[in-house]
């Protein structure tokens, strides 16, 4: 594994993986002689079941099952589920969790969760509801043999020489929040922080995008691969777990750090309501907190650990990182679907 290093002009690889951690010792009975298995639904991202979860189920002598797939469809199988949960934990975005909340189809982290204390607090929504596990950074990503010099401002995606260049993702994807609150940013002069609230002021300069859009993509991955080939040169808007694994693994992509900021996107892990080995599933969670597995999951996903104890592998680092307000963002957010589609989608 290679070790990143994040500047606002690039990134620079090096170094080695993150090291081993040891055990944690706030939850009694930690280690026991039998296999103890705990069902996780979450994203299907590389990383997770060939990486994280081997190296906190080797520290508790846990089997994980996981299922790989977007916090939508996991949200409805806890919905179906709901008498009967299957599932001990869910790996979901902040507003699919917001969903599951107000459905009362998770339940909040115990406060004595001993690692729980040292996470920052805008890692604790809702209260401590649930927990970010980490803070992927958002803006956007840009073909590095078409787009010779790094992009410095999310204006250059609507710059005339992009046109039919820029991908655009579908509002029903969280990261497209990322261009309209530039867009907003753009329009008002309010900064990317307080922009949220304001939206609807950014759609006139989402329209002014349309010239430049080749597609509006609801594929992630589909839109990944056509900046990587080089049939779009700008990718609004990916988040760094995906952009600088593939830098990484050599796709001529990397990610832009503009000048007016980036955001950081939800990445949340909660229990489920009545579900299976509850305790195992309490463990886990505060295991993936802890400061050491904190860096591991830092240098192997490209995103900022939420813990403020961990110490951070040598040539690794991140920019401050715009957080949102995702229960907003969940009330407004078919709004925002119902506008984007029929004024910026539509052709």
């Amino acid at each position: 594994m290679k070790t990143t290093s994040f500047s606002k002009r690039q990134i620079i690889k090096g170094g080695a993986a993150a090291a081993g951690t040891a055990l944690f010792t706030g939850f009694p009975n930690i280690v026991r002689a039998q296999s103890r298995e705990i069902f996780i639904g979450g994203p299907g991202i590389p990383g997770l079941t060939n990486g994280l979860f081997p190296l906190i189920e080797r520290k508790l002598n846990v089997k994980v099952l996981f299922e790989g797939t977007n916090s939508l469809v996991n949200f409805e199988k806890m919905q179906a589920n709901k008498s009967r949960p299957n599932m001990t934990l869910v790996m979901m975005d902040d507003p699919v969790l917001v969903m599951s909340e107000r459905e009362n189809l998770i339940q909040r982290l115990p406060s004595d969760m001993p690692h729980l204390a040292d996470v920052i607090d805008s890692a604790k929504p809702r209260g401590g509801m649930w927990v970010n596990w980490c803070q992927p950074m958002a803006s956007f990503a840009y073909n590095t043999r078409a787009v010779k010099e790094a992009p410095t401002s999310y204006a250059d995606a609507w710059d005339p020489r992009y046109r039919d260049r820029v991908v655009l993702v579908s509002m029903r994807i969280t990261q497209a929040i990322v261009p309209l609150l530039a867009a907003t940013h753009h329009a008002t002069k309010a900064p990317l922080a307080q922009c949220l609230p304001l939206w609807r002021e950014g759609i006139a300069r989402m329209k002014e995008l349309r010239p430049n859009i080749l597609q509006v993509s609801s594929n992630y991955a589909q839109a990944q691969q056509l900046n990587e080939t080089g049939e779009c040169d700008i990718l609004l808007s990916p988040d760094s777990r995906s952009t600088l694994l593939r830098k990484t693994q050599g796709a001529p992509v990397d990610q832009a750090f503009p000048r007016e900021g980036l955001f950081a996107m939800p990445a949340g892990v909660a229990l489920v309501r009545g579900g299976p080995n509850e305790e195992l599933g309490r463990m886990f969670i505060n295991e993936m907190m802890s400061p050491e597995t904190q860096a591991y999951i830092a240098q192997s996903f490209f995103s900022r650990p939420t813990n403020r104890k961990t110490v951070l592998p040598a040539g690794l680092s991140f920019p401050e990182l715009i957080t949102l307000d995702w229960g907003f963002f969940t009330e407004n957010r078919n709004q925002m679907i119902e506008i984007f589609e029929r004024e910026i989608s539509a052709r």
